[in-house]
């Protein structure tokens, strides 16, 4: 080691031992007092035997070099062996830096040790008690830094207790109230108390309580932000808004008040809400969170030049690109402009956006007539991400069904079938394209099948009884599937509409009204329609029946089973004379 880097090092650690005044690292800003303080003057040093000094230098070096956890640990051994306050002092802050708790929280009590009235050891002793759920002892640190003239933070304390049991917050709110009676100007004490009566749910004393904590001290941000959010529970808005608004006149450049009333405005004025989060970004203009926000309040108020300008900026700060990518999709494909949506598409690359990203290109091809291109992009994916292949099967799948090509869903469900033969969604799924083929053995073994894998599959049973009461075939156990599928998901409209049906396969016309104006209030399918006004005709309600089938047609003009249905009771006269299906 050269003489001159020697000196150096040597120079560093003479300020480590000889006074607090650290500049590498700096203690945690929000664990520490926010003014320095003085632990020992240049009269205090006095030497240290070779091996400490080498383990200091060594420590030091370390530092410099961000080696910190072998900083930490020479810093450690030395603070225990010499008690020397300044090297407790510098490894308390080197352990908070590094976010090492149980060693910041050994070194801290050393240093009390030592010095009984050190502020900055009481502040993070606090700080740490607290992280260890000790709020009671972190309180008592807390009120000592209070009693010394120090910063306190005791909505830290608070705040970590959010969390927590209700009985420890009940505890430490009545200690904080205690307090408020030995310092019954301190405006942080009546914040403190604010948080923790509003996660009791005691929204009226916590709003009581944040009004005055700002009587007390009318710049308490945090406890104007607590009064705005306990006005916004309490369902008084129009007071919350105000006092943002009055708050920001003084404070215009707080991040945090402002975010609050743009949040508070996406309820009632979304062009104000942008107005805030422009206001935002003039502060922190590659803020990700911010350009998304307001991005998507431009594509809600469907005005999507401005929504471009800023999901591009997004995709600049590199930061919740696939989201920027998926809406700049859907504004390129709003603009004709299906060779860019498909790029912005291609682009997502991660998680559920990367799947619906997968369906939204192949959609895209279809919709031009590319169907081999859309299977295509299938294919390729599931080939670079065989771990997502089962949801590009079933969409795929799901596309060529919407698009009638029955046959070509049923052979890649058979064939994703062969690599999962126990995957439930791709049987349930081939039973659905097996009954478009007329295949109802094929959809019912795959039913049956379901059930065998998963009895309480409500969907499968439901499924299942409803394909045989359908087809007039083992009504009993039609009966029995429907009613376990009901018990499963109670008052589900579709599995009501399927017992209807199924009672009326059985003859029970009376039941069968019952259940299905009950399915048809809740959930006005054509199919529940078509299915009710039959029932409602073979009681001879001929008008009910037709009005039910009308505002169903105006809707769904060409739905098959309403159609098929109103067809086969056009002749009146037959129809007033004619019985349920036979069992």
């Amino acid at each position: 080691m050269s003489k001159s880097i020697f000196c150096g090092l040597l120079g560093s650690l003479l300020i480590i031992v000889g006074c607090s005044h650290s500049t590498q690292p700096q203690p945690d800003t929000t664990a520490s007092p926010t003014t320095a303080t003085e632990i020992v003057d240049d009269t205090a040093f006095r030497p240290f035997p070779g091996d400490s000094l080498h383990d200091l230098l060594v420590a030091e070096v370390a530092v410099q070099r961000k080696e910190f956890s072998l900083a930490l640990k020479l810093y450690l051994k030395q603070a225990r062996e010499t008690r020397d306050i300044a090297v407790i002092a510098r490894t308390t802050r080197l352990a908070q830096y590094i976010k090492a708790d149980p060693i910041a929280l050994e070194a801290a009590e050393l240093w009390l040790e030592i010095d009984p009235n050190s502020i900055e050891a009481h502040y993070t002793c606090a700080t740490m008690r607290s992280k260890k759920a000790q709020f009671l002892t972190a309180l008592q640190h807390m009120e000592k830094v209070l009693t010394l003239g120090g910063n306190t933070n005791f909505n830290a304390i608070a705040g970590s207790a959010l969390k927590a049991p209700e009985l420890k917050r009940k505890v430490l709110l009545d200690e904080l109230q205690k307090l408020s009676s030995k310092h019954p100007n301190n405006s942080q004490l009546y914040t403190a108390q604010a948080l923790l009566q509003q996660s009791l749910e005691a929204l009226e004393t916590a709003l009581a309580s944040s009004q005055l904590a700002i009587q007390y001290d009318a710049k308490n941000l945090q406890a104007i932000a607590i009064e705005s959010r306990l006005l916004q529970e309490l369902g008084r808005n129009e007071e919350a808004l105000r006092k943002l608004q009055i708050a920001l006149k003084e404070f215009p450049r707080n991040i945090r008040l402002r975010l609050q009333l743009a949040r508070l405005l996406l309820n009632s004025d979304l062009t104000a809400a942008a107005e805030q989060f422009e206001l935002l970004l003039a502060e922190q203009p590659d803020n990700p969170d911010f350009l998304l926000s307001v991005a998507l309040i431009y594509i809600e108020i469907k005005d999507l030049a401005n929504a471009k300008e800023y999901f591009q900026q997004l995709l600049a700060t590199g930061q919740r690109s696939d989201q920027a990518h998926f809406y700049l999709a859907k504004i390129a494909e709003h603009e004709g402009e299906k060779g860019t949506a498909i790029q912005h598409l291609a682009a997502i690359r991660q998680g559920n956006d990367y799947i619906a990203a997968t369906n939204q290109i192949a959609e895209l091809y279809a919709r031009n007539n590319q169907l081999p291109d859309a299977r295509a992009v299938f294919q390729q994916r599931r080939n670079e991400n065989p771990t997502i292949a089962l949801p590009l099967y079933l969409l795929e799948a799901e596309l060529l069904f919407k698009l009638k090509e029955y046959k070509e869903s049923h052979q890649l469900l058979s064939a994703a079938l062969k690599n999962h033969p126990q995957q439930t969604n791709l049987l349930y799924m081939r039973s659905m394209v097996s009954e478009k083929r007329n295949d109802f053995t094929l959809m019912e073994a795959d039913l049956r099948n379901i059930i065998d894998l998963k009895p309480d599959n409500a969907m499968a049973l439901n499924a299942l009884g409803y394909v045989l009461a359908n087809r007039n075939q083992q009504l009993e156990e039609a009966f029995n599937f429907i009613t376990r599928a009901l018990a499963i998901k109670p008052g589900d409209p579709a599995i009501l509409d399927s017992l209807g049906w199924v009672e009326y396969r059985r003859g029970n016309l009376i039941k069968a009204e019952q259940l299905l104006q009950q399915a048809y209030q809740n959930f006005p399918d054509p199919e529940v329609a078509a299915h009710l006004g039959e029932v409602l005709w073979q009681l001879e309600k001929y008008h009910e029946a037709k009005t039910i089938w009308r505002r169903a047609q105006q809707k769904h003009p060409k739905h098959p089973v309403l159609i098929d249905t109103m067809q086969r009771f056009q002749d009146e006269s037959a129809l007033s004379t004619s019985q349920p299906p036979a069992s």
